[in-house]
């Protein structure tokens, strides 16, 4: 039997933080799909399975060419509608373009995103090779870039953000200044952002700090990554 695990109540207590927020965001990404799948993609092919249904009738009974070309458009559309869903389905569970294009392009369209409803400025700036992640540990840090940036945009007050990507082959080191507070990080304000965003730091490996520049002064988040060597198979 493996050893017991020697835990005061404080971490044991942390520990089940991150588990329970985990499988609840789990859990709700699951019903979310299956909803999703249900109502928008089931919905899409039964719509077109009686576009096929219909044109199959008015062929068989001698209909006119132009009735036949019109059901043809709506059973068109129909699909496309459902292959959007599919799609806008697949963006939410992995980014094709972090897949296609890689993290700066990711990044790019995640600053988009997020910029988009925000009144103040975000500023991106990469420099440097693409990291040679895992497409795991790629996912991982994306959604942390995720947490970090819908955080500072969405609750912290924020008027600007500044983020600075030095990437290499073997790592990635981000800066993010802004001059929102940092609610986020006191122990009063911990919570699940704090919990999801140290557990993707421990998955990665990465090492994450806060640091204020003077009293009153802006706040920066510095985080490091580095890739984590291949496991030879036993």
């Amino acid at each position: 039997m493996p050893p017991a695990l020697n835990l005061d109540n404080k971490m044991a207590g942390s520990l089940l933080q991150v588990l329970s927020i985990a499988l609840r965001e789990e859990d709700q990404s699951r019903v979310e799909l299956a909803q999703n799948l249900h109502r928008d993609v089931s919905g899409s092919m039964v719509a077109c399975t009686s576009l096929g249904e219909m044109i199959r009738h008015e062929i068989a009974n001698g209909g006119d060419l132009e009735s036949a070309c019109k059901l043809l458009g709506s059973l068109d559309a129909a699909l496309r509608e459902a292959l959007q869903h599919v799609r806008d389905l697949q963006e939410k569970q992995y980014p094709p373009v972090l897949k296609v294009f890689g993290l700066a392009a990711a990044l790019q369209q995640l600053v988009r995103t997020q910029g988009a409803n925000f009144a103040g400025s975000i500023v991106l700036q990469i420099n440097g090779e693409e990291p040679k992640f895992d497409i795991i540990s790629r996912l991982n840090l994306f959604r942390l870039m995720e947490s970090l940036l819908r955080h500072f945009v969405h609750h912290s007050g924020t008027s600007w953000v500044e983020v600075v990507c030095l990437t290499s082959p073997d790592h990635v080191e981000v800066t993010i200044d802004h001059d929102g507070d940092d609610g986020m990080w006191s122990l009063a304000g911990a919570g699940s952002e704090v919990a999801r965003i140290e557990a993707r730091c421990l998955l990665l490996g990465a090492r994450i700090q806060v640091t204020r520049n003077g009293a009153g002064g802006n706040f920066r988040v510095s985080l490091t990554a580095h890739v984590q060597p291949a496991v030879a198979p036993q």
